[in-house]
């Protein structure tokens, strides 16, 4: 099986899983602001390799359901951040549960060296 494959193979499932919540790109945005909150759009542009307007369109829903907000620097009122909420905290905590599960659910019938190789060539692959 090709890595290609793979990846999209689980990202599929992913997109499957995510269905009954948000989709998969939003969900991308809230876990990066969930882990470093907050952010100007284009660093979470840049942090998920996406074009600004992508950002933009995605947090414009966000925003709509209340997982975001923007709010403007005070030392320069140009400068807009978004900021995550605590129901965009609840959602974001949710799907990552769900989506360790998944990961679980997948690798399960992986054994202990399979893995154990698995992370030993993806090691070798991101030096």
């Amino acid at each position: 099986m090709s890595l290609r494959r793979l990846f999209r193979t689980l990202r599929k499932g992913l997109n499957e899983v995510y269905a009954d919540y948000i989709p998969s790109n939003e969900f991308a945005v809230l876990q990066t602001l969930f882990i470093q909150s907050p952010l100007m759009a284009s660093e979470i542009a840049n942090e998920l390799k996406v074009s600004s307007s992508h950002i933009t369109a995605v947090t414009d829903r966000l925003v709509g359901k209340k997982y975001i907000q923007r709010v403007r620097s005070d030392s320069d009122r140009r400068i807009v951040y978004l900021e995550i909420t605590e129901d965009g905290k609840e959602i974001a905590s949710r799907m990552e549960k769900i989506k360790n599960e998944y990961l679980e659910k997948k690798f399960a019938n992986l054994t202990d060296d399979d893995m154990e190789q698995m992370i030993a060539s993806s090691t070798k692959l991101l030096d």
